[in-house]
């Protein structure tokens, strides 16, 4: 995960995700790997999308400390594009974060 986040914040695209499904559990740890590189991600001007509620990485409240979601980090528009594959619409964050890309 770290070589793919990386090369995202050098690139500046890319996009790296770590969904779930009902055969196969989350793996990264929120506290651990997932909110720490989201914050890397998003001040280096990349956005997030965490939790399986379209909400950023960096949102998502910690309730345990093993708490495990699943992720997507990467530029505006793969960001978008994971959203509307996997949740059928953009989020709102994201529409007001560029409101010239139709959601």
């Amino acid at each position: 995960m770290v070589p793919d986040v990386f090369q995202i914040i050098v690139k500046e695209k890319g996009v790296f995700s770590n969904v779930t499904s009902p055969t196969t559990k989350a793996k990264l740890r929120l506290f651990f790997e997932v909110a720490p590189l989201g914050l890397l991600v998003e001040k280096a001007g990349g956005f997030s999308s965490a939790d399986g509620q379209s909400i950023s990485s960096l949102d998502v409240e910690i309730k345990e400390i093993d708490q495990r979601t699943q992720v997507c980090y990467g530029s505006y528009n793969e960001v978008c594009r994971f959203e509307e594959y996997l949740y059928g619409a953009v989020s709102p964050r994201l529409v007001e974060a560029n409101p010239n890309v139709a959601a």
